[in-house]
């Protein structure tokens, strides 16, 4: 077996890799701009994967990325190659969770406002401060890292609702629900997280309808991707304190601008999409790489291989 990775392998990481497939031959490669008819296996970030990569890799069975969104890949393709994907799904969650959770902490408890005042030099105790405890969060994207979500939120004292493409029950949550049934929950949540993956039915699944149906003065978390989001729509809202803060670490267009309006308005707590970043981070995602080397190409053994039909 042939692997080529566009990702920097440490040394000793190398040597575990082989050991687990005597006489598998892995390449560090640049990009994916040569032929090779002997890659069996492409191992990447995904964001250097076009629909014309795959052309040049004739005996290409298997991509992993070390990435949990795989939307910037070309699944049509890869369907029509027969060419299996996997993800790192579950090695975010527990940084996701956390970062959900600072992202609400920092808003309720004004954090923008004692970080100004502190470069300012102001010793003040005005600004109000709300807590976590008693308050209900809908997270929209009941999987992996929504439960983990609810956990943590669940322990601060918070009711918890899910939102699930096909509801169901979890003891994370209080109650899951469909996008159907959604209108309810979101009219009576004082936290909206968004944690869906990008697809062609989550694209500007945010919007103005959405908002509407969002209780006043709501707190707006989104970890998702940017497009899932109408950010004209989520602006306005903002400016108009139908959501009274929002804490951002995704957008449509990154880098963020530096004309886009979210850096000017003082109720949004912005990140540039660091959610899933931590030191411990690389050993996760690495761990599911080497579980699935040691079972491939058996896919009953294999993890997190993408669902053809929903792209996650």
């Amino acid at each position: 077996m042939k692997i080529l990775s566009s990702i920097k392998i440490p040394d000793d990481l190398l040597g575990k890799l082989l050991a687990i497939r005597p006489g598998t031959r892995i390449v560090q490669v640049r990009d994916f701009t040569e032929v090779d008819p002997e890659a069996d296996v492409l191992l990447t970030y995904g964001w250097d994967i076009k629909e014309d990569t795959i052309d040049l890799y004739p005996n290409l069975k298997w991509i992993q990325t070390l990435s949990a969104g795989v939307d910037m890949l070309p699944l049509d393709r890869l369907i029509s190659r027969d060419v299996r994907l996997t993800n790192v799904k579950g090695a975010h969650k527990i940084q996701m969770a956390e970062h959900v959770i600072w992202s609400i902490l920092m808003l309720l408890r004004q954090g923008n406002t004692f970080v100004s005042q502190q470069e300012q030099k102001i010793f003040s105790a005005k600004p109000k401060i709300s807590e976590m405890y008693g308050k209900s969060v809908c997270i929209v994207g009941a999987g992996t890292i929504g439960k983990e979500i609810a956990k943590r939120s669940g322990a601060f004292g918070m009711t918890v609702y899910g939102v699930s493409l096909h509801g169901g029950q979890d003891q994370a949550f209080a109650k899951i629900v469909t996008p159907e049934e959604m209108p309810g929950i979101l009219s009576i949540s004082d936290v909206v997280v968004i944690v869906l993956p990008l697809t062609s039915e989550t694209k500007d699944f945010v919007n103005a309808d959405f908002i509407h149906q969002m209780k006043d003065g709501a707190l707006f978390v989104n970890v998702a991707r940017g497009q899932v989001v109408d950010e004209d729509a989520l602006i306005e809202a903002i400016k108009s304190k139908k959501i009274a803060a929002a804490a951002l670490d995704v957008f449509r267009k990154e880098p963020l601008p530096e004309d886009s309006p979210f850096w000017e308005l003082n109720n949004v707590f912005l990140t540039p999409h660091i959610g899933g970043r931590t030191i411990q981070t690389s050993e996760r995602m690495w761990e599911v790489f080497q579980r699935n080397l040691a079972k491939y190409p058996d896919p009953g053994q294999m993890i997190n291989i993408i669902d053809d039909r929903t792209g996650y």
